[in-house]
């Protein structure tokens, strides 16, 4: 039997150990404590900046509707947003778009919320989720009560004290778009105007969001998990975004290298034969 060079035994190593490789790379860099420095980029430091702008007691509007499958990037883009508008001592509501967001959100933020001493229906509510957000921005612009009956859990609005007197979306000073889906285009079309809107896009979502963020159409976005990472830097704190993005990082990297030992073992296989032949 002949015996088979190292780059015959390269090319048939089974897939399945590639895989395992994957998957042990991405557990040992959400485990391990590697907070490696991050730049931070102009559309991150916009976000913090806009944020840092708003007042005790202003009102921002957070649209949530991301679910299980992008949780690596938005969980970590909205945990590290709640902090900050904490900080601020802003008030804030959630809307979604489907019912699978709004659980993950509502409970997110009830976890996040319970360590500041924020309460429920005084410093934040939740919506629940609408069906056709088009539908509920014209009406909440027109009357936010009428709109929203009650919240996530079935309190009237107008018992909710975070939203006292608020008649209008117009009455809000901010809009947060936390989403992996192109929902921020119909915030921009039917907000009201001067309202400005922040972003958290999944990363495969952000480059077609630059030409709202250059015209100004949006103040500011977090870029999938890396944005995340950076604005927690900014913030001084260790959140999910750091592990996350290290995780994703070397995942890629090690892909780039299977990729490079792959292609490198098929042409020096094709030398070899040539030569033998």
């Amino acid at each position: 039997m002949q015996t088979q060079t190292i780059w015959q035994r390269m090319l048939s190593i089974d897939r399945r150990l590639l895989y395992l490789l994957l998957f042990v790379n991405i557990v040992v860099f959400l485990l391990a404590p590697i907070r490696m420095p991050a730049s931070i980029s102009p559309p991150v430091q916009k976000f913090y900046d806009e944020i840092e702008k708003l007042k005790p007691g202003d009102l921002v509007m957070i649209s949530s509707n991301w679910s299980a499958s992008t949780l690596a990037e938005n969980q970590p883009q909205l945990e590290a947003v709640l902090i900050h508008l904490m900080r601020k001592k802003a008030r804030f509501t959630f809307i979604s778009i489907e019912a699978q967001s709004r659980d993950i959100s509502y409970r997110l933020a009830r976890r996040v919320t319970e360590t500041t001493g924020y309460e429920y229906g005084k410093d934040w509510a939740h919506f629940g989720f609408v069906p056709n957000l088009t539908v509920a921005i014209k009406g909440m612009v027109n009357d936010l009560p009428s709109t929203i009956k009650q919240d996530v859990r079935g309190t009237p609005i107008s018992q909710l004290e975070v939203v006292k007197g608020v008649k209008s979306l117009g009455q809000y000073k901010m809009i947060i778009d936390v989403t992996p889906s192109g929902t921020v285009p119909i915030w921009i079309s039917y907000s009201p105007k001067g309202i400005p809107i922040l972003y958290c896009p999944t990363s495969v979502m952000a480059a077609e969001a630059y030409t709202y963020l250059d015209s100004g159409q949006i103040k500011g976005m977090i870029t999938g998990a890396k944005g995340a990472q950076e604005y927690e830097q900014l913030l001084h704190i260790k959140g999910l975004g750091a592990p996350f993005a290290n995780a994703i990082s070397f995942s890629h990297v090690l892909i780039i290298l299977f990729i490079l030992l792959g292609n490198l073992a098929m042409f020096m296989n094709r030398v070899q034969a040539r030569r033998e032949a």
